[in-house]
């Protein structure tokens, strides 16, 4: 196989020697593998401040695995969420993926015994290899991790990468992907859904435990960069970090010399999915009636492009139960929408209201219950029950100096 076919132009000698590609090759398929991290203490390192230890309370996370039987490193992504690309995401990179002589032409430490690529691999799309270029328009990318290697004679070193993806990309590498959920609780109905759908409905920041995001924004997506810093924060990267290295020694001592994260078994989906709700999506029309739009069909390409995006229909975040293909529709279809977006807003708010109630209510009994059943202790002091109070000197004053 033709090196130059193999490689993206932008791996270094140490990962050439492993074989260790930037780029998806055409005879790959993925498959999805879900990964519970345990909850532990990890140690952040931000670049530029001080470490800090933080009680990490365990999350999921979805890593597409590469089906591949050649002699390259497979590329396995782990998902980290979808994202728009800023000009200061694009600065903030070129700081924290910096290499050893950029370190010191910016007079900042560089503490790896490796040389690695820099930000440049961030905004290379791991599949087409064109670059991500910041926008005010706020493009979609979704971003995720690859774990790169490299050899050299002190050794062999890993780091986990960044890296942008266009969204037609990311779509194409998981458009057969479905799995096996269970929707309502760990013992509800099995359902057999579209990957991405699943993504969506997990939350704008995959797989942290219980669904719940850390923040939310106005416009619903993250800068890149703070995607990255929010993975960071919560813990959530390093404790995968630690994860695949563990993986990794693991793998290296079972063959003795290749590496590699196959292998690892796939629970029962109960042990993988806390989901509430999945809205079924697959094949439903856009909810404006003039919009022929329909769920996971590629619209029409738009000038100087080969496919059409794929319909994703998104829920009104009012009455959850309609569902649009854009804000256009959405917007065009609000003056029939209103009355009822506004009367299931007004009805679950109610059901917030009395839930709340309860909930006081109930903590309210349990305050008087656990009142009634308290009995104070009888304490008596030693002594016959008095305090003894100190005796007083006689004569009580200070003594006047006499004259000698």
């Amino acid at each position: 196989m033709d090196a130059s076919s193999i490689f993206s132009g932008l791996e270094n000698e140490g990962m050439k020697t492993l074989n260790c590609t930037l780029k998806i090759q055409s005879t790959w398929t993925y498959e999805p593998l879900i990964i519970e991290l345990k909850p532990e203490r990890v140690v952040c390192c931000m670049d530029g401040a001080a470490s800090k230890t933080v009680n990490f309370p365990g999350c999921k996370i979805i890593k597409l695995c590469a089906n591949t039987d050649d002699s390259i490193y497979p590329m396995h992504l782990t998902v980290a969420g979808p994202c728009y690309y800023t000009k200061q995401n694009k600065k903030d990179f070129e700081i924290m993926f910096r290499t050893r002589e950029q370190s010191l032409l910016m007079k900042l430490p560089y503490t790896s015994k490796f040389d690695w690529p820099d930000y440049r691999v961030i905004e290379q799309c791991p599949k087409c290899c064109k670059r991500a270029k910041p926008s005010s328009s706020k493009d979609r990318y979704w971003l995720v991790y690859q774990v790169c290697l490299q050899g050299a004679d002190i050794g062999i070193g890993t780091r986990v990468m960044p890296r942008l993806m266009c969204e037609e990309c990311f779509e194409s590498i998981i458009d057969d992907c479905r799995v096996d959920v269970m929707v309502g609780s760990q013992t509800g109905p099995e359902a057999e859904v579209p990957l991405l759908d699943v993504i969506e409905a997990q939350g704008r920041i995959t797989w942290l435990k219980n669904g719940h995001t850390l923040e939310k924004r106005d416009d619903g997506l993250f800068g890149a960069y703070e995607l990255y810093c929010t993975w960071e924060h919560f813990g959530a990267f390093q404790a995968m970090c630690d994860e695949y290295s563990r993986m990794m020694q693991s793998a290296m001592s079972e063959s003795g010399h290749e590496i590699g994260f196959r292998g690892q078994e796939q629970a029962p989906p109960s042990t993988y999915w806390e989901m509430s709700q999945i809205p079924t999506k697959e094949g439903r029309k856009c909810d404006y009636d003039e919009c022929s739009n329909v769920h996971g069909k590629r619209e029409a390409p738009e000038p100087g492009k080969k496919k059409g995006r794929k319909t994703r229909l998104q829920e009104c975040l009012g009455c959850f139960d309609t569902m649009y293909c854009s804000e256009a529709c959405q917007k065009a279809a609000w003056p029939d929408h209103k009355a009822l977006c506004k009367e299931a807003q007004r009805k679950r708010k109610e059901e917030e209201e009395k839930e709340k109630a309860r909930q006081k209510m109930d903590d309210e009994e349990k305050m008087a219950a656990a009142l009634a059943s308290f009995v104070p202790l009888s304490i008596t002091p030693q002594g016959g029950g008095g305090v003894k109070k100190k005796k007083s000197k006689k004569g009580g004053g200070k003594k006047k100096k006499g004259k000698k």
